[in-house]
């Protein structure tokens, strides 16, 4: 009973191992077959990067679609096409229009009319002529859609040659195009907004009105729709405006959706309707409404001052109503508090802007060149430590929108953005190179290194197998004989490597261990960081002290000037090796699962058992005959003869593995000097346009300081005259109220005067001035005129001079009933008039 029963356990351990010797011969032959061949991509893979592309494109990140659609835009291929039209779409909407050219062309020359592409692509190249201004080969694409049959033209045909006539100022010919629009597409409200566009060129703006109206009615079916709309709300209350509709065009203006970015445009726009309509209030909280909403604006000292002159006018209407007793007694307004609401108003705006004013005025009158300044302008510093003095945040929003400086700007922007592509490329390269250095075969091409670690494990399991069936094929044995020697061996070679730790587990371990070194690198350099950026901060508030402070003595100056430009060196020398420190970090990044020894070590101990099995396999195929259970040793031969075959599979499969990432590496290499060498030129090439961007980019940036100091002058002018106006309008009302007040006196005291006049007039005769003696006439002969002229003996002598002779007292004509008035004196004005 004992030895049937281990003869069925015996039976059904051989039936396992067949099983799992066929399971590996399966899985070593597909893992043998159609190795995937590096440095090539796929149909599949080609078509899964176009699909990335496109949803790149469709969520607005167009630098990453046009990365992705370079390449295949290039390769021939089913999706060459596809990936040209939204490779120039990218770069269409990125701005990059001369480059967009040359690809919508590409689509139409490689394309047939019956492509999807082909009148987007012609639609667009007179798009971009209408942009650039650029006719070139305009003529042959518009023949190129007149020959399109009338049935296959797409509804956007018309709209689109109605812009170009409209530009080309054919207004009735675009007026043409734009009613041949079809109704109910996605470019009926598009085209009705332009028509409307076209009647205000044509100067009818009641006609220009009646589509606006029409157009703010209708509901919108998609973005484009909503943005058409808001469109014309503005257009509506410009309109309304010139035509002295006042309340149309608050409505018009109002309409416009607070979420919209053309709702501080709104906003600007109705304060000045509400001015015109003398409605002050609705103005300023209209203003208010607009500093909230977009503060970092342009617009936003004018609004200001206009705040404070409207606050002022207020003011005066205020108190116009006080005097006039007409001001609603529930009202709560003051003069006096508006008066010092419109002063801080202009105060505010002064203190805001007088840096930015002082800074341009140094900048434009020192010695630093303006392209010193040109990187913290264009937004494309690479240090966190300046050396030049920071432009004030006011002073380069107002460079940007200057229209040359805009040019410079996107200029250096483009460049910027080259300059990050190759060094993200040189980046690249070096991580490549990195890795070719280590010469480690698993580190590379993920699909054939899985395909390596799977032989790896089938190579573990099958030498357990292999072991266990020379185990048991010994124990049928005989007579060793020679096989005592390999059999020990063996044994030895299995037991290290049964010894040896999990290699899976090992690469894990120490490629966390790498990752913790790298990160503790990695918090050092944020620490060097945090420095740099703390001591950039001291910096700044150093110049601000040496500019707030005009009475620094000179030596001062230039110590502070030294120490800063001393500063900005070593801050720059230890930026520098902060970035060469992190680009050696992210290549040790890459290679910290590299360099494990437990890999290699469990390679090789498989490679010394396998030859120990194979040695002892041999001999013990040979002891069959002798064996105590011929029959059962000669079916452990045969598994042995299976197993030995599917390990030499294995290591023929590792090794054409190896030969294809051999070939590869090759190719890379080769890869890799082709580029550098591009690299290389691309380089000299951004430095050539560097050098001149700069060079233009100083000139203009020197001329447009002057322009925007001119303007910030001009800002604190008229804060300045804004603080004078309230303090003249108080002194005015001051002066007013004072003549107001004497007017006021005197009414009452005639009043009084008038009803106690019989009082007065029956009251004390008073006695009157004495009377002025009479002038004595000069005799005949005597000079007349100044009494300093003529000669010593000729002198008038001033009637100052004799003594006064007493006059008689006078009484009034109404304290003698009956009497009299007695005749006035002559004037003196009259006598000096009879001496002449």
């Amino acid at each position: 009973m004992v030895a049937v029963g281990s003869t069925g356990r015996a039976a059904r351990a051989d039936d396992d191992v067949d099983a799992q010797l066929a399971a590996f011969e399966t899985e070593v032959r597909q893992l043998g077959a159609d190795l995937p061949a590096p440095n090539q991509s796929s149909s599949a893979t080609g078509q899964r990067r176009l699909l990335d592309a496109e949803v790149s494109y469709a969520l607005g990140d167009y630098d990453a679609a046009a990365l992705m659609l370079f390449e295949l835009a290039s390769r021939p291929g089913a999706d060459r096409e596809t990936a040209a039209f939204y490779l120039a779409e990218s770069l269409f909407q990125k701005g990059d229009r001369g480059a967009a050219r040359g690809y919508y062309e590409q689509v139409v020359t490689g394309g047939s009319v019956a492509s999807k592409y082909y009148q987007p692509a012609l639609q667009r190249l007179i798009e971009i002529a209408i942009l650039l201004k650029d006719d070139t080969g305009l003529g042959e694409h518009l023949a190129a859609l007149d020959r399109v049959s009338p049935g296959l033209r797409l509804p956007s045909v018309p709209y689109v040659r109605g812009k170009l006539a409209y530009a080309q100022g054919k207004y009735d010919e675009a007026l043409a195009f734009f009613a041949d629009v079809p109704k109910g597409t996605d470019y009926e409200m598009q085209a009705a907004y332009y028509t409307a566009t076209t009647y205000v060129a044509k100067a009818d703006l009641g006609r220009a009105t009646e589509i606006f109206t029409d157009l703010i009615g209708r509901r919108p079916r998609a973005a484009n729709d909503r943005r058409i709309i808001e469109l014309s709300q503005l257009a509506l209350g410009r309109l309304y405006y010139e035509r002295d509709q006042q309340s149309k065009s608050i409505d018009s203006y109002l309409l416009v959706d607070r979420h919209s970015d053309l709702f501080p445009d709104a906003l600007y726009e109705v304060s000045w309707v509400y001015v015109k309509a003398k409605q002050y209030d609705k103005a300023l909280r209209a203003l208010e409404l607009l500093a909230l909403s977009d503060p970092q604006s342009t617009k936003t000292p004018t609004v200001k001052i206009l705040e404070g002159n409207l606050r002022v006018r207020k003011a005066q209407m205020i108190r116009g109503a006080q005097i006039l007793g007409t001001l609603d007694a529930k009202e709560q307004d003051d003069p006096a508090t508006e008066y010092d609401r419109a002063a801080a108003v202009f105060t505010e705006t002064h203190d805001m802007y007088v840096p930015s004013y002082a800074a341009l005025s140094q900048m434009v009158g020192g010695s630093a060149p303006a392209v010193s300044y040109l990187n913290q302008i264009a937004g494309r510093s690479e240090h966190v430590f300046q050396a030049a003095a920071p432009v004030p945040e006011a002073a380069i929003q107002y460079l940007r929108d200057e229209p040359e400086v805009q040019r410079v700007v996107a200029v250096e922007g483009d460049l910027a953005e080259i300059s990050a592509n190759i060094a993200e490329a040189a980046a690249t390269i070096a991580r490549l190179e990195g890795v070719l250095a280590a010469r480690d075969r698993g580190a590379v091409y993920p699909a054939l290194a899985s395909r390596r670690g799977r032989v790896a494990t089938i190579e573990a399991q099958l030498i357990r197998i292999r072991n266990d069936l020379a185990e048991q094929q010994l124990r049928l044995v005989a007579s060793p004989g020679e096989l005592a020697g390999l059999t020990g061996n063996r044994r030895q070679r299995f037991a290290a490597f049964a010894a040896m730790p999990d290699p899976e587990k090992a690469a894990a371990d120490h490629l966390a261990q790498n990752q913790a070194r790298y990160d503790a690198i990695e918090q050092s350099a944020s620490e060097v960081d945090t420095a740099i950026g703390a001591t950039q901060a001291m910096a700044v508030a150093l110049r601000k002290y040496s500019i707030d402070t005009p009475d620094l003595p000179a030596d001062q100056g230039r110590a502070i000037t030294t120490a800063f430009d001393d500063a900005a060196r070593e801050a720059n020398d230890i930026e520098n090796q902060l970035a060469e420190v992190r680009k050696e970090l992210q290549i040790g990044r890459d290679l910290a699962g590299i360099g494990d020894s437990t890999m290699a070590s469990a390679a090789g101990l498989r490679d010394q058992v396998r030859a120990a099995e194979d040695a002892e396999h041999k001999v013990l195929v040979g002891l069959v005959t002798t064996s105590r259970d011929r029959g059962k040793a000669q079916k452990l031969a045969g598994l042995g003869d299976r197993a030995a075959r599917l390990a030499e599979q294995l290591a023929e499969t590792t090794r054409q593995i190896d030969g294809v990432v051999d070939g590869g590496l090759k190719e890379v290499r080769g890869l890799l000097a082709q580029e550098k060498a591009t690299l290389a030129a691309y380089k000299a090439e951004l430095a050539g346009h560097e050098a001149e961007s700069r060079s233009i980019g100083g000139s203009v940036l020197a001329a447009s300081f002057k322009d925007v100091k001119a303007k910030f002058y001009d800002i604190v002018i008229r804060t300045d005259v804004g603080n004078v106006d309230v303090a003249w309008s108080q002194k005015e009302d001051v002066d007013d109220d004072l003549k107001r007040l004497n007017l006021s006196r005197q009414r009452e005291l005639k009043q009084l005067r008038d009803e106690f006049k019989d009082i007065l007039d029956a009251g004390t005769t008073k006695p009157s001035a004495p009377k002025k003696p009479d002038r004595v006439l000069p005799p005949a002969g005597t000079p007349s005129g100044s009494p300093d002229k003529g000669a010593p003996d000729q002198r008038v002598t001033p009637g100052g001079d004799r003594p006064a002779a007493p006059a008689p007292a006078t009484v009034k004509p109404e304290d003698k009933p009956g009497a009299k008035k007695p005749a006035k004196a002559a004037p003196k004005s009259a006598a000096k008039g009879g001496s002449r």
